[in-house]
């Protein structure tokens, strides 16, 4: 049977090569006419939103339509705001296989619910881009999983340690493992990983002697941090010959891996970050320093819209889920994060017009993910920015932890960086050298800077790797 599988993965892989990529975009249009058609007639939840805002399922014939038509729901739109069963197809609980929780950040759960079926078939599309992005068929592979708590998957092709946010536990594993594979996969956050890479510092584990690929989720990063971690594991942050650090963006309530990086994609946010003037006119002229992450998507799986997009094309991104097997769908559901869509063709331009040979465009549609609704100050700068510019300087972001905390105070803005474990001195070395680093303000009073110890850290009780981090909010908690 695994060799099957196999055969399976490779003809599968084989046929990607040949992807038409509009085939792919019609089918799915396809597929979301008829779950939407399956939605309004089978979720009492839904059928009574519609009945609620007078719309009529059955005047809804095109994706036109759709769009013109169809509400626009977010989290408290749905959770909470009636019974479980009543957002379920026939409205009912079946039998579960497993719920996941959302991280309730903005103070409400969502849940995403699974069946037996769900799982397997889930297990198989792991399997194949575990394949597809580390050859896991022919190399022996050690997969680890250092999410929060709660966030599990299945893949039989691998060995899966879980290990929560344990970093002694994923230090201990790649010392006792690693060599007995021909490569490690760490699956984390990038907090959490920068946790992990300074915890492995002090006790000595040499990362280089290891083929090492790192996939990073829950939030946005920078390429200054993913220079940075790929530095740290000794690894080769242009060309990815020793190992892989990349990102997967799910969503609790809709599946996990609805985005994900390639190498390929890696490679054009890492040319839009060194040449702006390039790869602008593709991916939108992007708000703040640091280019949005560029996913690729399958089609058949996710309707994706961008609703209001600004004069960039950026707007807030929406999804509508296809799999005619999920017992919780959901329909144009606002995630919370501001995206634009992606032509390949421009892209492809953009990269001729520059003389970039060197990069394969993906024959999977793109999407460029620029951060959370809520990521931006007020001044207009980016959380994404600030995040970046802890990494700029490999010197002064091994001195800190990477959780920091941003707050209004008076007319300004003050930083309030957490050092990490056990750093000692340097302080004023860090603070001036950060302060370089960062985007200044256009108006107004520079940014005050403040450093604190681990200990002394006054936001460390929400830094439990547990929880999502919260970068800002708003008014000071601490004022002088």
């Amino acid at each position: 049977m695994r060799a099957l599988d196999k055969l399976v993965r490779r003809w599968q892989l084989k046929a990607m090569e040949h992807i038409d990529t509009a085939a792919l975009v019609r089918t799915g249009n396809r597929r979301l006419l008829e779950r939407f058609q399956r939605v309004a007639r089978d979720v009492p939840a839904y059928a009574a939103l519609l009945k609620t805002r007078g719309i009529l399922a059955e005047k809804i014939r095109t994706p036109t339509d759709f769009q013109a038509l169809c509400p626009i729901l977010d989290k408290q739109d749905v959770f909470g705001s009636v019974p479980i069963e009543q957002l379920c197809v026939g409205g009912r609980l079946g039998p579960l296989a497993g719920v996941l929780t959302s991280s309730g950040q903005g103070g409400r759960f969502a849940f995403g619910l699974s069946t037996h079926r769900q799982n397997k078939r889930a297990a198989k599309a792991i399997e194949l881009a575990m394949e597809y992005a580390f050859g896991t068929d022919r190399c022996r592979t050690l997969l680890i999983n250092a999410l929060p708590m709660g966030v599990r998957f299945s893949c039989s092709t691998v060995t899966v340690a879980e290990t929560s946010v344990r970093e002694d536990m994923v230090c201990a594993l790649v010392e006792q493992f690693s060599p007995s594979y021909d490569q490690t996969v760490l699956v984390t956050d990038p907090l959490f990983c920068k946790r992990i890479l300074d915890y492995s510092r002090a006790t000595g584990l040499e990362w280089e002697r290891f083929k090492i690929h790192v996939i990073l989720g829950e939030e946005t990063f920078g390429e200054a941090f993913r220079h940075y971690v790929a530095s740290r594991l000794g690894q080769d942050p242009e060309r990815w010959t020793r190992g892989f650090v990349g990102s997967s963006m799910g969503v609790g309530e809709l599946g996990l891996n609805l985005f994900f990086e390639t190498r390929e994609t890696v490679r054009i946010r890492q040319l839009a970050y060194r040449r702006r003037d390039v790869l602008s006119p593709a991916l939108g002229d992007w708000p703040g320093r640091v280019p949005p992450l560029v996913f690729v998507y399958n089609p058949m799986r996710i309707f994706v819209e961008i609703i209001e997009p600004d004069m960039n094309g950026f707007g807030a991104l929406a999804l509508s889920t296809l799999d005619p097997s999920l017992m919780l769908p959901l329909i144009r559901y606002r995630t919370g994060d501001r995206a634009r869509l992606v032509s390949n063709a421009e892209i492809a331009h953009a990269l001729q017009r520059a003389g970039e040979k060197g990069i394969a465009i993906p024959k999977l549609p793109m999407i460029a993910v620029a951060g959370r609704e809520k990521d931006v100050l007020p001044d207009g700068r980016t959380l994404l920015d600030i995040k970046d510019a802890l990494y700029a300087r490999t010197d002064l972001a091994d001195g800190l932890s990477g959780a920091f905390r941003v707050e209004t105070q008076g007319s300004g803005l003050c930083l309030h960086l957490q050092m990490r474990e056990g750093a000692k001195g340097r302080q004023n070395n860090i603070a001036e050298g950060i302060a370089a680093c960062i985007p200044h303000p256009a108006s107004g009073p520079p940014d005050r800077i403040e450093l604190w110890t681990y200990d002394a850290f006054p936001f460390g009780r929400c830094l439990d790797y547990e929880r999502k981090f919260n970068y800002y909010t708003g008014a000071s908690l601490h004022p002088d």
